[in-house]
């Protein structure tokens, strides 16, 4: 995979995680999923930002 590619699939998963994230707070606050998906989600953007920053050191 280029660089480029990466980089664009990069911005794909931030755009998607921060679409879920908006969709995730339509949930009822106190509800199980809502805070299950939160966990998820906020895995899933630990995991871009590692990949990202690993890209960024490997340059």
């Amino acid at each position: 995979m280029s660089t480029f590619e990466f980089e664009a699939a990069i911005a794909g998963a931030k755009e998607a995680a921060s679409a879920a994230s908006y969709d995730i707070q339509k949930l009822p606050e106190d509800s199980i999923e809502r805070q299950a998906l939160h966990g998820v989600i906020t895995a899933i953007d630990r995991l871009i930002e590692a990949f990202d920053a690993q890209t960024d050191a490997e340059d």
